[in-house]
């Protein structure tokens, strides 16, 4: 399953979602997710709403909380086939404001081109033809 920044996010900040997101990853067999994936969490984390320390801070808080859930942090084989499906979503989902972000795209992207299930809970992911859970 590739996990979503979104995921790694609820959870470690102990979000409302979190609970689900948890469940979900530890029913998941090889949970995954990407560098871009994790340098989300690493901006949104080092927030001074959330650690409110630098980025290399947050990036050694993430790694190990990776590791320590058994996420395996890794790149598609191919990313020629991550950019089509990357490009294929945005053109039928759309992206900026009330569509896809960039990072949607890509995290989506990862999943379909390893096909595997995304851990997210965004709606607008769930609309895709990507499985979603939990």
């Amino acid at each position: 399953m590739f996990v979503d920044a979104c995921a790694i996010i609820s959870i470690m900040a102990r979000e409302d979602t979190a609970e689900a997101y948890q469940s979900a990853l530890t029913a998941a067999a090889a949970p995954f997710t990407s560098s871009l994936a994790a340098w989300e969490a690493v901006i949104i984390m080092a927030r001074p709403d959330q650690l409110n320390c630098s980025y290399t801070e947050a990036e050694g808080v993430i790694v190990s909380w990776l590791e320590t859930n058994g996420i395996v942090l890794r790149e598609h084989l191919d990313p020629r086939t991550v950019l089509a499906h990357a490009v294929a979503v945005a053109q039928t989902h759309g992206v900026g404001k009330r569509a896809l972000s960039n990072f949607d795209c890509f995290h989506y992207a990862q999943a379909r081109a390893a096909g595997t299930p995304l851990l997210t809970l965004d709606r607008l992911l769930q609309q895709t033809d990507v499985e979603t859970r939990p």
